[in-house]
Parts: structure tokens; C-alpha cells; sequence
């Protein structure tokens, strides 16, 4: 096989998976935002939820939220739900970063970051684990 054909093979998926890409992102802005609605479980009774004010992050950005408080399946403990109100200026990332504290402040009384004295010093290469890190708890299954 020559030089070209070579190429051919590789550029080819690549370009076909730049255009897909492509695609999926004109789709995605043409689709209105749909207001998710994310839920996590704590374990602690409902009672003791509705008898004091949530803690953590999630006080602070309340007002532009709708919270409902709801029993787990099979007496685990209760769901916190959260649903973004139309008018509001908080993103989905502020909402989860809150939920993951808030379940840990109820759960455990502490959250724990991984935001502690780096052990080697910045560099391109492990700059990309220094995003995930910092960008973490807003993302993934909560």
C-alpha cells in the first residue's frame, strides 16, 4: 500500500468522527435547555430534614431552585430534589456541586475536598488532572 492510501485509512475515521461531532453539537443547540431535575438521596429521615433549613451550598442558591423533600424506597432515607427555575442564573454544575455538599454536610457533618497542597508542581502534563479535580463534583452521577 503507498503513502496515500496509507493516509486515506487514517484520516478518513478521523474526519468522519470531527463531523459527527460537529452534528451532535449543532443538534444539541438547536434543542431548547430542558430543566433536569437532580436527586439525592440522604440518610436521615424526612422529619429531621423538614425541621431544619438544608445546609450547606445548596441555602445559598435556594431561592432560584425548587426543592422537594420525598421518602426513599424502602426506608432509606429521603430524596432531595432539585429542579433550576426558569429565571434563574445558576447552571446545572452549581446545582450538583451543592447536592454532593449538602448530602455530605447532612451525612457526615464534614465535606471533604480534594482541593488539598498539590504534591508535584504544575505542569502541561498532569494539567489535566488538576481540571478534573477542581471541575469534579460538578459532573457524573450524583
Amino acid at each position: 500500500m503507498n503513502r496515500t492510501g496509507k493516509l486515506l485509512l487514517t484520516a478518513a475515521p478521523i474526519a468522519a468522527g470531527a463531523a459527527a461531532a460537529v452534528a451532535v453539537k449543532r443538534r444539541r443547540a438547536r434543542r431548547p435547555a430542558a430543566r433536569r431535575r437532580h436527586v439525592v438521596t440522604v440518610f436521615k429521615p424526612r422529619f429531621e430534614l423538614e425541621s431544619t433549613q438544608l445546609p450547606g451550598s445548596l441555602s445559598e442558591i435556594a431561592d432560584q431552585l425548587e426543592i422537594t423533600l420525598a421518602e426513599a424506597p424502602g426506608g432509606r432515607g429521603t430524596e432531595i430534589a432539585v429542579r433550576i427555575r426558569d429565571n434563574a442564573t445558576v447552571t446545572d454544575g452549581h446545582v450538583r456541586r451543592a447536592l454532593r455538599e449538602t448530602q455530605s454536610l447532612i451525612e457526615t457533618g464534614d465535606v471533604l475536598l480534594p482541593s488539598g497542597p498539590p504534591t508535584t508542581r504544575p505542569t502541561l502534563l498532569n494539567r489535566p488532572l488538576q481540571m478534573a479535580t477542581q471541575h469534579g463534583r460538578e459532573g457524573g452521577l450524583l
